[in-house]
């Protein structure tokens, strides 16, 4: 980007837009699958972004997740994107939100002026906007010229509300101002005394000698004012003695007190939604293909496009599932109730030994799936029955639904134990003999 160019002219950002479509085209052709498109918007589109993310890129990552190979075909968009960028344990992707990396990325160099060296870059941000304390510049109100300072300048509350000063010799650090003596400054504590005290921009050093505090009041005590002041000079008595080093900042999020980008982000991300029990770990540390896991994702949440929700997103179709043809086929019908799918699930049931009732959804039956049974010695193989079976009932539900084609149940049942043998041998490092016996015992 042309140093000094208007930030906010899109013609400015045409070339960022065209690289970016660029490299879309040549993984469209491709044919990847779901999970794929979300690894290469996490590990690719991202990376590309860092500089210049927060302007145009939702668009991009959200057609390219939903569209895919897809060009010039409106595809429907299976969940919203807040859901979607949220973290995995929350139930989303762990795609990133870029607003709140950005964001991120400015708190790192508000950190920097606060806490580097002197270097020539914060001398002449100082020199430019004034100081405000030791720590930062003061806030800039002027509406021309300044934009990109003042966008990272407001950023400040963020570093300061978790932040916390280590006096040192106490030369940066302001007496009243600053947050160093219990959970908020001085003059909060104490506004009754912070009104009579004189010094009131004064640091730390400039109030304390060898023999104690040296504080200026504009006038004597009165009566009623004395065990103020009291309560005052006894908190201050807790204050440690002053060093040779130098007062430091100490980011409240990390346990070595640095700052870092990503404690950062876990702040700002406001993108993540609050799921009970949400069964993260069923669905992405499971020995199963990357587009299961997607898949899978996608049934737990609801959102595969059965017939009940092509229906409400506008279709008109009959609303019969294909497997039983009775029933109205939603998500938790046909994964849990539908009498072909119950089928497979009692199999799979009886043969692990287990008391089971089938719960009300299929998030929930991840989650007691990975609970119940987990003495097993076989448990990683079990958490990837539900994937297997849902897979397969998807596949042969697709096949009923575009080819017109049906197997019986026994077919299906092949279908499904030989997809879970060769997820076995490829994810599951074990002997192959012992994987046979075990499916042997099914």
């Amino acid at each position: 980007m042309p140093l000094g160019a208007k930030s906010k002219s899109l013609s400015i950002w045409n070339s960022v837009v065209e690289k970016c479509e660029r490299k879309l085209v040549n993984w469209k052709s491709q044919y990847l699958s779901s999970g794929g498109r979300v690894t290469l918007i996490n590990s690719v589109l991202d990376a590309m972004l860092t500089y210049m993310m927060s302007l145009f890129p939702d668009t991009i990552r959200r057609n390219f997740l939903w569209q895919g190979n897809g060009e010039g075909v409106k595809k429907f968009h299976l969940v919203k994107w807040d859901a979607v960028i949220s973290n995995k344990k929350e139930g989303g992707l762990g795609i990133k939100n870029l607003k709140a990396h950005n964001k991120s990325l400015l708190l790192k160099w508000l950190w920097r002026l606060a806490t580097d060296d002197q270097s020539l870059w914060k001398d002449t941000i100082f020199a430019r906007y004034g100081k405000e304390g030791s720590w930062t510049t003061k806030e800039v109100n002027t509406p021309y010229g300044v934009g990109l300072w003042r966008t990272i300048r407001n950023q400040w509350p963020r570093i300061w509300n978790n932040s916390v000063i280590n006096v040192g010799n106490g030369r940066k650090t302001l007496f009243w101002n600053d947050t160093w003596m219990g959970q908020t400054p001085l003059r909060q504590q104490f506004p009754d005394i912070y009104i009579l005290n004189q010094q009131k921009m004064a640091t730390i050093v400039e109030v304390r000698n060898e023999q104690g505090w040296n504080l200026i009041f504009r006038r004597f005590l009165n009566d009623w004012e004395v065990e103020r002041m009291t309560q005052f000079y006894n908190t201050l008595e807790q204050a440690k003695n002053l060093t040779c080093e130098e007062d430091k900042l100490t980011w409240k999020l990390e346990k070595d007190g640095k700052f870092k980008v990503k404690s950062a982000y876990k702040l700002l991300d406001t993108s993540t939604e609050t799921k009970e029990l949400w069964p993260w770990k069923m669905i992405w540390k499971g020995k199963i293909p990357h587009k299961v896991a997607y898949f899978t994702w996608l049934v737990a949440r609801q959102s595969v496009l059965t017939r009940d929700n092509l229906m409400k997103r506008g279709k008109d179709l009959c609303s019969r599932c294909f497997l039983c043809e009775s029933e109205t086929e939603t998500i938790n019908h046909l994964f849990l109730h539908c009498k072909v799918t119950e089928k497979l699930w009692k199999y799979f049931i009886n043969r692990r030994g287990i008391t089971w009732t089938m719960p009300r959804n299929t998030a929930e039956v991840l989650a007691c799936w990975n609970r119940d049974g987990s003495q097993s010695g076989h448990k990683e193989r079990w958490k990837i029955v539900p994937a297997c079976i849902w897979w397969t009932i998807w596949s042969e539900r697709n096949q009923r639904c575009f080819e017109n084609k049906s197997i019986p149940f026994q077919s299906i049942k092949m279908n499904c134990l030989v997809t879970f043998y060769f997820w076995c041998i490829h994810s599951i490092p074990k002997d192959p003999g012992d994987i046979t016996l075990f499916l042997d015992s099914l």
